[in-house]
């Protein structure tokens, strides 16, 4: 009967009394995706009776699992209702009223534009469609919890994959209600697909576009990534779980989902060992996700409010600590090197001692301000970031928690703890993680917290690394280049100003951005790159830079400073000790990188 009722029209509807009303509680949903090359999605909504006489239908202004409004209901046209004395007018941005007698239920229909593929929400082309309800299905607050059938009308050569569960035909789903659907997109079209076992849990991978990836080499990485799971949490809450990959032009980025995860990338950028092992961390990533929020998540975000921004000083946590934790599921499988880990680390090492913003902002205030946040120059002055910062602070924690326990728990014990105590209905505060905290090791993590959290965090990087055994190079030669704090790009009449760190000597001079630098030392910037000019001054020097701004041709004078000539680097120590090399291995599972005969004789 649930079938038939996606097709059946509203007077037949009302006139068939001898079904009861049970049987129309659902919520029905048609997808036409018959005009795909236009990137249009022809939307039918069955909803069930009502003894309201006035009901809105609205669409979320913002997805899940991206902190920040995106007025959606931007792509909705064409938009009615059928059925005798129902009348219906937008009330605001994301608000359609209806009004009249639902006694037999209502049904309504729009189109849906779908051009959407960089934000992971809508995208419906000549090839494929990927649907994320929140861009594309309607919800009153009276149906949210119903079920939810969706029916997509396709091409008869396409596929349809989703972590729902599969309804009466391949191209139908279902959902037990509108949060579950919200959670799960659909990905259907002309994909290649595979499945895999592990652990008596079924594993899906779709993939639309063609690029240089190996699909083989993903399937056998994915199989042992998966498998890391039990490394951090007690058991894993799915028993199917579907990877969905675009690889296409110009989008790139991931969202988490309920059993699912969306991964787009550059068609091209899968087959070096450098782009795979960003593949393999993103995947990592989003699979850490299915606990980490999809379990258990910081209050303010449960439930999800679909019209208004969701605040909450623990999203560092929800994102910095989940990409502190993918790098413990690879390295735990190994899929990650000690080198290849040791490189990465330089980066986030690097990247905070680069950002100026450490001073300024603290992680707790990221968090809450992440519907806000709008990135570049600005931010990175005064600002720092969920995913950077949160991670660095994840390492001080559990290099803490390590110490503390004589390497006998770690911060994935805490993550456990908020698995098996904390997950969805329940929600967890400041207070409940510090409850945590002093459960696993004893200790109260008050003042730390008040420190490092809500407080600027200000790691000693060399007494960290210190305790694993490892330590920070800037190479064999402590050599110095000229440095100025600029950031700058190509432009058609010279050098582009992108960003002027604060406090840098680029700064000090009254630089910004939107410069467009034509000279230095007098003389035009032919080649446009600024770095390599530089190497013909010594730090400490007073270069003369002419530019141009408002039109208006200025000079200023910058003066050098110095710089490490070789990036930093986190290396072994050559005599590290055994304390040193067991806390390396429960840090990372992985075996101390000792130094080679040779290189200690050198």
């Amino acid at each position: 009967m649930q079938k038939l009722s996606h097709h059946i029209s509203l007077l037949t509807f009302a006139s068939m009394t001898f079904l009861s009303a049970d049987a129309f509680a659902d919520v029905n949903v048609d997808i036409d995706l018959s005009k795909a090359e236009h990137h249009y999605a022809n939307v039918t909504m069955s909803l069930p009776e009502s003894v309201k006489s006035s009901i809105d239908l609205k669409l979320p202004t913002w997805r899940t699992g991206r902190y920040e409004i995106l007025n959606l209901a931007n792509g909705i046209r064409e938009f009615s209702v059928e059925g005798d004395n129902i009348s219906w007018q937008k009330v605001d941005k994301d608000t359609w009223r209806l009004t009249g007698d639902f006694k037999s239920g209502v049904e309504v229909s729009y189109q849906v534009y779908s051009n959407q593929l960089g934000y992971r929400t809508r995208h419906v082309d000549d090839s494929h469609a990927f649907l994320d309800a929140s861009g594309v299905v309607m919800y009153t607050e009276e149906t949210r919890d119903d079920k939810h059938i969706i029916q997509l009308n396709t091409p008869k050569e396409w596929r349809s994959v989703s972590g729902l569960v599969s309804g009466d035909n391949a191209h139908q789903f279902i959902a037990s209600d509108y949060d579950l659907l919200i959670d799960s997109p659909i990905e259907t079209g002309i994909n290649e697909f595979h499945e895999f076992t592990v652990d008596g849990r079924e594993y899906e991978l779709v993939i639309w576009g063609k690029g240089n990836y190996d699909s083989e080499k993903m399937v056998k990485d994915l199989k042992v990534l998966v498998a890391q799971g039990n490394t951090i949490w007690s058991d894993y809450p799915f028993e199917r779980y579907v990877f969905m990959v675009h690889a296409t032009s110009g989008a790139r980025g991931a969202t988490e989902h309920l059993n699912s995860t969306i991964i787009q990338r550059s068609r091209y950028s899968f087959s070096e060992r450098k782009d795979y092992l960003q593949f393999l961390g993103t995947a990592a990533h989003e699979f850490v996700h299915t606990w980490n929020v999809k379990q258990y998540r910081p209050e303010g975000l449960v439930p999800y409010d679909y019209q208004h921004e969701n605040y909450s000083n623990l999203l560092w946590l929800a994102e910095g600590s989940t990409s502190y934790l993918q790098n413990q599921l690879l390295m735990r499988g190994e899929l990650m090197t000690t080198k290849e880990w040791l490189k990465s680390l330089s980066k986030s090492i690097n990247g905070f001692k680069r950002k100026p913003g450490r001073d300024a902002q603290s992680v707790a205030e990221a968090s809450f301000d992440k519907w806000i946040s709008e990135g570049g120059d600005y931010d990175k002055n005064h600002s720092v970031n969920i995913y950077s910062e949160g991670f660095l602070v994840s390492w001080m924690l559990d290099f803490d928690i390590l110490e503390k326990t004589k390497l006998k728990k770690s911060y994935r014990n805490v993550h456990d703890v908020l698995y098996k105590e904390y997950s969805i209905p329940k929600t967890f505060n400041d207070q409940d993680v510090l409850t945590v905290l002093k459960k696993v090791t004893g200790d109260s993590y008050q003042s730390w917290w008040q420190k490092n959290v809500d407080g600027h965090a200000k790691p000693d990087f060399d007494k960290l690394l210190a305790k694993a055994g490892l330590e920070i190079s800037y190479g064999k030669e402590d050599k110095k280049k000229a440095w100025t704090g600029l950031s700058t790009s190509s432009h058609s009449n010279g050098l582009l100003v992108r960003a002027v760190e604060k406090g840098s000597p680029a700064w000090q001079a009254g630089f910004t951005t939107g410069d467009i630098i034509v000279a230095v030392d007098g003389l035009r910037m032919a080649d446009k790159d600024l770095k390599k000019r530089l190497t013909n001054f010594k730090p400490d020097t007073d270069v003369e830079f002419t530019f141009f701004r408002r039109d208006q041709l200025m000079t200023k004078t910058i003066t050098l400073a110095a710089m490490p000539k070789s990036e930093l680097k986190v290396q072994a120590m050559k005599d590290a000790s055994k304390a040193q090399k067991a806390f390396f291995k429960a840090w990372t599972g992985l075996d101390f990188p000792e130094k080679k005969a040779e290189e200690k004789k050198k």
